[in-house]
């Protein structure tokens, strides 16, 4: 019995020191793997999230820009008219554009056509990336932008009015809406297409608010051969800055914010910005975090299609097919071309809105932006990034910093045919 008992009071004793360090011993090392395969999942998953968040940010900002790229021109007058006059610029007429430095350089001519694309290479941080303007009437910042009417000659009788605009519901421009009128008439020999008109008793003053019933009678189709177009552009309480509305896309580094802290050093913001009717300034609408460059091809048909002779080119230049378009860089060995006449004539064609409406037919965009967060074990595999056309030269080799290497990178492309030129009409 007494054997028993002193059995069972050794089985009661429980572990041993060393028994429990090495249970213990076990279970940190346990935890420990644990610990930083925890660490590594979490790290993972932020940088996977903030990569998603990017490409989710490329897909709605870029498709932003996109939309306006392909809105350029539309609305845009080709010249200007006191009613039914037939000057193809009146001196009298007059509107202003931007107030901001930068953009400034995008302007027009206090009395100039509009060009539907701008641009210029912003040289500094960016190293010559693209700063473009987008003008059309549908690219402003309000709804009045999307509505739009037309007025054909004798579709209203009552005196003394002759012609009222026709109805198309939700579409149509409302009342006190700011719009401009535009003579779309293309069977005139006179050339006043798409000629802006204006109050022959104050020219200086294009903005009208629209009616759909009692308009001045200087906005309205006088023969059977007219029909003006009506483009809403802005707010009812805001006398129009110009008769059209403009967008800028940009890469900025303290526009309307500053940069977020997780971007790359050498980056910006890709902005879209309009230009504001009431004052010329800016509004602001970050697009795209954590970008470094952006580059914009443009592909252009450089045949005659009776146009050329119209614009002051070289009268040389050899004619290709309608709607072919020309790469300049990759054309230089075909004998058929001559490819300094070509270049010359996309020179003059980007000062001049005529130029532009016929001949510019693809806009390639491309942008080189951050994919993520930093990750100091990670090196790109490549410390130099092309931006643009590989194929057809039109390219710039955008070349990484030291830091910037610890970044992944994306290059995303925008090619957009604008329908609204006529280039891409036929």
């Amino acid at each position: 019995m007494k054997r028993i008992q002193r059995n069972m009071l050794l089985t009661e004793n429980g572990f041993t020191l060393i028994e429990i360090m090495v249970t213990l011993g076990l279970f940190l090392g346990v935890l420990v793997i644990a610990s930083n395969a925890f660490n590594k999942i979490v790290s993972q998953a932020t940088t996977y999230s903030k990569m998603e968040e990017s490409n989710i940010e490329g897909v709605i900002g870029l498709e932003v820009m996109r939309h306006d790229l392909a809105q350029m021109g539309f609305g845009l007058p080709w010249g200007f008219s006191k009613s039914n006059a037939v000057e193809l610029v009146d001196s009298t007429i007059q509107y202003s554009e931007a107030t901001d430095t930068a953009a400034a350089a995008l302007n027009e001519p206090a009395n100039g056509v509009p060009r539907a694309l701008v641009g210029y290479a912003a040289f500094g941080n960016f190293s010559s990336a693209a700063y473009i303007g987008v003008k059309a009437t549908s690219v402003g910042s309000s709804k009045v932008s999307q509505r739009w009417t037309y007025i054909p000659f004798h579709n209203y009788s009552a005196t003394p009015y002759q012609s009222r605009p026709v109805s198309f519901m939700s579409n149509n421009p409302h009342p006190g809406d700011k719009v401009i009128f535009v003579n779309s008439n293309v069977n005139d020999a006179a050339n006043k297409d798409h000629r802006l008109i204006v109050s022959p008793t104050d020219p200086t003053n294009f903005s009208y608010g629209y009616s759909a019933t009692t308009i001045d009678s200087s906005f309205l189709p006088l023969s059977d051969e007219n029909s003006y177009t009506v483009y809403g552009v802005d707010d009812s309480g805001v006398t129009l800055h110009m008769p059209f509305n403009r967008a800028d896309f940009f890469i900025g580094t303290s526009a309307s914010g500053v940069v977020p802290p997780f971007c790359s050093p050498r980056t910006g913001v890709l902005y879209k910005a309009t230009v504001s009717q009431s004052n010329g300034g800016y509004s602001y609408v970050p697009l795209l975090d954590c970008v470094a460059d952006m580059q914009i091809v443009l592909g252009w048909d450089i045949s005659d299609g009776g146009m050329l002779g119209a614009v002051n080119v070289n009268s040389s230049l050899p004619q290709k097919s309608d709607g072919q378009v020309i790469n300049v860089a990759t054309e230089g060995t075909n004998a058929s071309i001559d490819i300094t006449a070509a270049k010359a004539s996309i020179t003059g064609w980007m000062t001049d809105p005529k130029g532009i409406r016929e001949h510019l037919k693809v806009v390639k965009v491309y942008i080189l932006a951050q994919e993520g967060k930093v990750d100091t074990k990670y090196s790109t595999p490549a410390t130099t990034i092309t931006v643009g056309d590989m194929s057809n030269g039109f390219k710039k080799d955008y070349t990484l910093s030291a830091a910037q290497q610890h970044y992944r990178w994306k290059l995303y492309r925008i090619v957009v045919r604008p329908r609204n030129l006529v280039s891409n009409s036929h």
